[in-house]
């Protein structure tokens, strides 16, 4: 057998579970043996899901990103706008989508606050710019969330 990524990440949560917990000398040891099968089999859902979470994540706030840039006023955070769209990630290595992500999630934060600013202020079109966010924020929570046994 050659164990592939998750698989292989899935296969150590059973041997911990079924091997190491039960002939743990102590409930301590027991229940660390059991925070560690319940992260490794985390680190098993994000081995499945990272790389096409940060991508789509990427292509879903673009459009977000280009409708805010034609309202925003602050030039700084125009510039932002336009560098984080043109930036692309070095590789597909999780590392690199990651790193791309922080800086665009970072910038959205910034945005975010400035698009609400402008929505109290009455402009008209930072609702529908708030809306946007809102939705992605939600989509980008649910694209996180864990699927753990408790």
């Amino acid at each position: 057998m050659i164990p592939k990524g998750s698989e292989a990440i899935r296969h150590l949560v059973t041997r911990v579970a079924q091997d190491l917990i039960p002939k743990a000398r102590d409930a301590y040891t027991a229940t660390d043996l059991g925070y560690f099968t319940l992260l490794l089999g985390m680190v098993a859902q994000d081995y499945d899901r990272a790389a096409d979470v940060l991508v789509s994540e990427h292509a879903a706030l673009q459009p977000i990103l280009r409708e805010a840039a034609l309202h925003i006023d602050d030039a700084s955070l125009k510039a932002r706008i336009a560098e984080a769209l043109a930036a692309e990630a070095p590789s597909l290595r999780v590392g690199d989508l990651t790193a791309r992500s922080d800086v665009i999630l970072r910038l959205l934060s910034d945005l975010h606050a400035a698009i609400e600013e402008a929505e109290v202020s009455g402009a008209d079109w930072a609702r529908t710019v708030n809306d946007e966010i809102w939705r992605f924020l939600e989509a980008h929570v649910a694209a996180r969330a864990y699927q753990v046994a408790l």
